[in-house]
């Protein structure tokens, strides 16, 4: 197998990038399958906290004469803010 100039520079890229950040390709891979498992997860994890809260939201609107869906928005803002703090 012949290596090119390109193929020796790509290595050494490599190379030097293990050496700054620690961290193997291989390691990369792994954590690159990581997120894209918890971004996977996202839906079901909606789903189950939307099947949790609805509910409760719907309880909490009827004394108020509040649309759920009212109430539902702005449990989603205030729980955005919190998470944006």
């Amino acid at each position: 197998m012949k290596l090119t100039k390109e193929d020796l520079k790509r290595m050494i890229v490599q190379e030097l990038k293990v050496l700054v950040t620690g961290q193997s390709p291989m390691e990369e891979a792994d954590e690159g399958e990581e997120i894209m498992q918890a971004i996977e997860d996202i839906p079901a994890a909606t789903e189950k906290i939307t099947s949790d809260m609805v509910p409760d939201i719907e309880k909490m609107a009827e004394p108020s004469g509040l649309d759920p869906a009212v109430l539902g928005s702005a449990v989603a803002a205030a729980l955005k803010a919190k998470v944006d703090k």
